[in-house]
């Protein structure tokens, strides 16, 4: 489909308070309009959004203002800022396609929806062929990607095995590298699954004998350059859902938590992992013993000397 041509402006709005504002402070007002307060879900015209797909609030209505505003605006902050959600391989690659190749390197944050795998033929394949070692047709869409999310909090609805669905996560997670953060998403509703450590497979595909528990560990090794005191393990549990992620503390600290403060520490093994926490690398190797590392005594005040 051939881009829409809109016509320079014949007028110039000057009687506009906004359009009169210098250059960079309408940038930063129309940044603003341009953030999401949630996942854009297949951005791509003529696609139906999932059924039941909350539709993110997004100012990018601002562009139908006027001529002058939709050729003067900054369009960079709309693709850089928010989280892109796919169904599918097609649905991601023709969004990309479709921004052109000076914004799709723009593109940062990307969301793998699980729904639609095993519920339509080759959705699965897709994906893992997508992102295959070796291939480089996903770093050529997004070559700038810095987050990758798979979401896979729709597992009870899935119709996998719980031995294939996680084998499934770990197979996409070992063909990636390069990253900043990922996150996995998963379901974790009720007192009892509260109890369970954040990385335990029950959350993401509803069992523990599911084969080897080694998700935190091909999180880790998609993230460009780790080391043990620059990798963060961090979980939250909201709405139901249970977030987990690994992400590089410098990447945490700029982009996603400006006010992170550093992990939390267990005073002994055999103490409970909190419903929402962090901890170093160091700290997750060694999460079955009373190890301390006083090298995170720079990251955590509270650390043991």
């Amino acid at each position: 489909m051939a881009p829409v041509s809109i016509a320079l402006p014949e007028h110039l709005q000057l009687q506009s308070p906004l359009v009169c504002l210098p250059t960079e402070i309408k940038h930063i007002i129309f940044g603003y309009c341009f953030a999401a307060d949630g996942p854009i879900v297949d951005p791509v015209v003529g696609c139906t959004p999932p059924e039941g797909e909350i539709v993110p609030k997004i100012g990018i209505n601002v562009l139908r203002t006027c001529r002058r505003i939709y050729h003067e605006t900054d369009r960079h902050p709309l693709i850089a800022e928010n989280t892109f959600r796919f169904t599918t391989v097609n649905r991601v690659r023709s969004f990309l396609q479709s921004i052109g190749k000076e914004l799709s390197t723009r593109v940062q944050d990307i969301e793998i929806d699980a729904r639609r795998v095993g519920s339509e033929p080759k959705v699965g394949d897709q994906w893992l062929d997508y992102l295959a070692e070796g291939s480089t047709t996903w770093r050529k869409d997004a070559p700038e990607l810095k987050c990758l999310r798979l979401n896979l909090e729709s597992w009870p609805s899935i119709p996998m095995s719980r031995t294939k669905l996680w084998n499934f996560l770990r197979t996409m997670l070992s063909s990636v590298d390069g990253l900043e953060r990922v996150v996995v998403v998963g379901a974790s509703k009720g007192k009892g699954m509260a109890m369970r450590e954040p990385w335990s497979p029950v959350h993401f595909v509803g069992g523990d004998d599911v084969g080897p528990h080694d998700l935190v560990e091909r999180m880790r090794n998609t993230i460009k350059k780790y080391n043990e005191q620059g990798t963060i393990v961090r979980w939250e549990r909201r709405d139901g859902k249970l977030y987990l992620e690994v992400v590089s503390r410098a990447y945490l600290v700029k982009h996603v938590d400006s006010k992170w403060a550093g992990p939390y520490t267990r005073e002994k093994h055999t103490d409970p992992w909190p419903e929402n926490g962090s901890c170093t690398w160091f700290e997750y190797l060694n999460r079955h013993s009373d190890v301390t590392d006083p090298r995170t005594k720079g990251i955590n005040p509270n650390a043991a000397e």
